[in-house]
């Protein structure tokens, strides 16, 4: 018979195993000065990561850490006075680039000391 293997490799013997991270192992709950010093030390590195090179790539492997890493692109954007936009880059991070009303996303040394960029 054509595509009888006698059973062996039959695909109706594979079967899915439910496999889920305790609860516990997913999160680590902050509290709310810790997550606000969390959110400024990230904000302060992934700056000036952004004021050198104009871009920086972080790690977020959970949503929490997604969601703290938009806060932080919030706060580095008041911080810089432009908009700083915070997108997943892959599974496991995220990447900042500086949005101007122009759309380029370029920023140099001198936005990170002054805030505003060299002409």
């Amino acid at each position: 018979m054509v595509g009888d293997m006698g059973g062996v490799g039959d695909v109706r013997d594979v079967r899915e195993v439910p496999w889920e991270v305790p609860q516990e192992a997913t999160r680590t709950p902050l509290t709310a000065e810790e997550e606000l010093r969390s959110r400024s030390v990230f904000a302060t590195e992934i700056g000036a990561q952004l004021a050198r090179q104009g871009w920086a790539v972080f790690p977020a492997h959970t949503p929490e850490e997604r969601i703290r890493l938009f806060a932080v692109a919030r706060i580095i954007g008041q911080r810089l006075g432009c908009r700083v936009e915070a997108v997943p880059e892959d599974i496991c991070s995220m990447r900042f680039t500086v949005v101007s009303a122009d759309a380029a996303h370029e920023v140099g040394p001198a936005a990170g000391a002054s805030g505003q960029l060299d002409d």
